[in-house]
């Protein structure tokens, strides 16, 4: 873990990057409310020419380096890798094994989005979730193969409402995520896991959270991870079940940058 400095004029406790597909509209605002005070967050966009989603999946693992390569000598503190469906091949270990390798090339933590996910089970010591996947079928059964071969039973899935438009899932509304979760609440899971960087979800983890139900996101376990790396400490439970609570204070942040996002 880099030791921070007080180097630039805005991120006195961390500078981090972020890099998210390049059409995505729901990240950086979701990751950015769930940062604390004093972190800047710089991003980056994942791009690719190819126009099927299975091939620009690809391009953004492969030319990775590439994109990290944007940020030049910034004073980075971390990075995330903020896209699920890149990763879905893995196994766990093989993941661990590939982030790994790229934090030790860059001097800084690098971790990706189905890492913070598999991060946040362990501390919840979560074993059933109900999902809610907003991909096409072909991608949400490679997502369910994953999160199998990561140790945890899928009791449901659930998709939300498409509204078309440039792109299915960054048209995507809270209401028609937060119905699909609904519908998954009968299976009793530990916890919901809302897939995909591009759907929006705080929004509707804030409406669970006040039903009782506990529910997590690639965005939201990214900023917790993130998080943490600029405080030094990337497995945190206390920090995670904080963000968790109905009185965390990324809600306000949220609904004051976004009034229409209503838990």
């Amino acid at each position: 873990m880099p030791t921070l400095t007080d180097e630039v004029e805005y991120g006195a406790r961390g500078t981090l990057g972020l890099l998210v597909p390049q059409a995505n509209t729901t990240a950086e605002p979701e990751v950015q409310a769930l940062l604390d005070p004093d972190i800047a967050l710089l991003t980056g966009r994942l791009t690719s020419p190819q126009p099927e989603m299975k091939e620009r999946l690809e391009d953004f693992l492969s030319g990775i380096d590439t994109f990290i390569s944007t940020f030049s000598n910034a004073p980075l503190s971390g990075m995330g890798f903020l896209i699920t469906g890149a990763t879905y091949h893995f196994t766990p270990a093989e993941e661990d094994a590939h982030f790994s390798a790229l934090s030790a090339r860059y001097g800084y933590p690098i971790v990706s989005a189905a890492q913070s996910i598999r991060r946040a089970f362990a501390c919840l010591g979560t074993q059933r979730i109900g999902l809610v996947s907003p991909y096409p079928a072909w991608l949400t059964e490679k997502s369910a193969a994953y999160w199998r071969r990561c140790g945890v039973e899928i009791c449901a899935i659930e998709g939300p409402d498409t509204p078309g438009g440039f792109h299915n899932i960054y048209m995507m509304r809270n209401d028609a995520v937060l119905s699909a979760a609904k519908r998954l609440l009968v299976h009793k899971p530990d916890l919901i896991l809302l897939a995909g960087a591009g759907m929006p979800t705080l929004g509707p983890i804030m409406a669970l959270s006040d039903l009782g139900m506990p529910a997590i996101s690639s965005n939201f376990c990214m900023g917790w991870q993130i998080n943490q790396m600029a405080k030094g400490a990337e497995d945190d439970t206390t920090a995670l079940r904080n963000l968790l609570k109905p009185n965390a204070a990324w809600r306000a942040r949220l609904t004051e940058r976004f009034p229409r996002v209503k838990p």
